[in-house]
This record gives C-alpha cells, sequence and structure tokens, in this order.
C-alpha cells in the first residue's frame, strides 16, 4: 500500500508506509528517506488535534492535526441535531474550532433549518450558510477555511463535496442527488480525500454517514463533552454528575445557564446512549432471542 504526501513546495509523492507498519493519516506530519528508489515515511511526528470516531475497540483514527470540525448540514436532508452533537462530542477538549455549515439555502425551509442550529449557535458553533446552486456563502466559507486543515463531516447527501468542487474546482469529486423516496442522501464518497485551497490550507472530504456511535465513551464522559453543558457541569457537586437529579447539579439548578434545548438535547442522546448500550449487550440471560411466536395457525 502507498500512501500520498503532499510536500511543502506542493507537491504529492508516491511513497511507502513506515516500516514499523503504522498506518498514516490524513494531516499526519511525516519525514521522508528514499529507500531503494521509492520515497518511504521514515518518521511520523507526534501527533495532536486528532478526530477519532469512537468505538468499542478504542476509536477509528480519521484525522490529526486538525484545526477545525466542519460539520455540514442542508436544508434537505434536514439537519439532524443528535448526530451534530455527537460528532461534536468526538472532539473532547481539544482546541479544535467548530463550523456548521448550512448547505442549499436555495431551497424553500431555509429558516426553518437554520432555527434548528440555533441552540448549537448559542453552544459555541459559528453557523455559515451556503448554496452552491447560487453561489451564496462560496467565498466566505472559502476565507473561513484558509487557514490550516478543516475536515468536512456531516450525513450523507449534504452535499460536502460539491461544497469541495466549489471551492477547489480541480477535485472534480463525484456528486449525487438525495433519494426521492427516502429523503436520505447517497453515498457518493467511499474514503476520505484531501484537497488544497494552498500549499497551508487543506480541507479534507469524507464519506457521508447515516450515524455515529459513540461507543467506548463513558456516560459521565460524554455528560462532560457535551456542547453547552461541558463548561457548567465543572460547578457540579459530584465529578461524574449525569445531571439526572444529583444533589448539587449546577445544570439543573433554578440559577442554571444552560438553555432548555440544549439540556433537552442532552437527555435524548444520554437515553439513546443507554438504549443503544443495551442492544449491544444483548439479550439477558434466559430471555428469548429473536421474535416471540404466537399460536399456531387453524387448520382449515
Amino acid at each position: 500500500m502507498l500512501v500520498t504526501v503532499l510536500t511543502a513546495d506542493g507537491e504529492r509523492v508516491r511513497a511507502r508506509p513506515p516500516r514499523d507498519r503504522t498506518t498514516p493519516v490524513i494531516g499526519d506530519r511525516v519525514a521522508l528517506v528514499e529507500d531503494g528508489g521509492v520515497s518511504r515515511v521514515a518518521e511520523i511526528a507526534r501527533r495532536e488535534r486528532v478526530f477519532v470516531r469512537p468505538n468499542a475497540q478504542g476509536g477509528q483514527l480519521v484525522a490529526a492535526h486538525v484545526d477545525r470540525l466542519v460539520i455540514v448540514t442542508a436544508v434537505e436532508p434536514g439537519p439532524r441535531p443528535g448526530l451534530i452533537d455527537r460528532m461534536w462530542i468526538a472532539l473532547g477538549d481539544q482546541p479544535i474550532e467548530v463550523v456548521l455549515v448550512l448547505n442549499k439555502c436555495d431551497l424553500p425551509g431555509t429558516e426553518a433549518a437554520a432555527a434548528e442550529l440555533a441552540d448549537h449557535v448559542a453552544a459555541g458553533a459559528e453557523l455559515v450558510r451556503t448554496s452552491t446552486k447560487s453561489g451564496e456563502g462560496i467565498a466566505a466559507l472559502g476565507a473561513r477555511l484558509a487557514r490550516g486543515l478543516s475536515l468536512l463531516v456531516g450525513h450523507s447527501g449534504v452535499g460536502k463535496s460539491s461544497l469541495i468542487n466549489a471551492l477547489v474546482p480541480s477535485a472534480a469529486l463525484a456528486t449525487g442527488a438525495v433519494n426521492a423516496l427516502t429523503a436520505k442522501g447517497r453515498h457518493t464518497t467511499t474514503v476520505a480525500t484531501c484537497h488544497a485551497l494552498a500549499p497551508d490550507h487543506l480541507i479534507v472530504d469524507t464519506p457521508g454517514v447515516r450515524a455515529f456511535p459513540l461507543e467506548g465513551l463513558a456516560l459521565a464522559e460524554v455528560a462532560s463533552r457535551f456542547p453547552g453543558i461541558g463548561a457548567h457541569a465543572a460547578r457540579c457537586h459530584f465529578a461524574h454528575c449525569l445531571h439526572e437529579g444529583e444533589p448539587g447539579c449546577a445544570v439543573e439548578a433554578p440559577d442554571s445557564l444552560v438553555p432548555a434545548q440544549r439540556l433537552s438535547r442532552y437527555r435524548t442522546l444520554i437515553s439513546s446512549l443507554r438504549e443503544e448500550a443495551a442492544l449491544a449487550r444483548g439479550p439477558k440471560p434466559g430471555e428469548r432471542r429473536g421474535r416471540e411466536k404466537g399460536p399456531p395457525p387453524r387448520r382449515r
């Protein structure tokens, strides 16, 4: 397997991975050596500001040295606030900016979609409205991403690839339409790809997702990371407070500064995570697996 390395002068070099079998990821900073006439990655610098998809095995590393997480949503298919929260939680307390993009703003329903994102903006995310058809917001988004490495994530069909084509026309990424029957996006991006606005301004497109599990994260960790709540949770009496009626909970206190919408979304997420964990554990001993059988059919 060869990897592609973007050099400081903008040249793309194909190279072999390190001999220790470490798998390079997008954003890695590496040193190259010549090895039998072929370039090889000799060293990978210490990884910082990483984006990891949590899983039961410890997490899937997606990219390193990420300066901002760009969560792309759209008017159609509409925003999924719970998915946004999960992706934001994956950052932990790393110094990575969060930018929300509301794409397809040429369509009816833009204001309603923007209202769905209002509490995320209040929690600290920046919102940029865009349309690749009308050109709205494309220049502003390009200027916003013109520093460091920007990682684009989002659910299928929101137009991440179309946005990159608008920002970097030479990318020529394949794009697809939303399924008219299900209103869900089709997967047109199957691997993460990196594109340069300039040698030191990189944009990474990632495959669209339908779900973003938070396996491997304890509920207390989710509570401490939840956008718009984590900072207030530091004042709770108990270090591992889940904001579910514990004594001295600062999040649920009468004078709490946590907006009701944020607290509601937090509770919805915690409930979903408990359900997902129960499904992953499977039925308890003695419980019947599969569908319950009804009475035998009557003979005619």
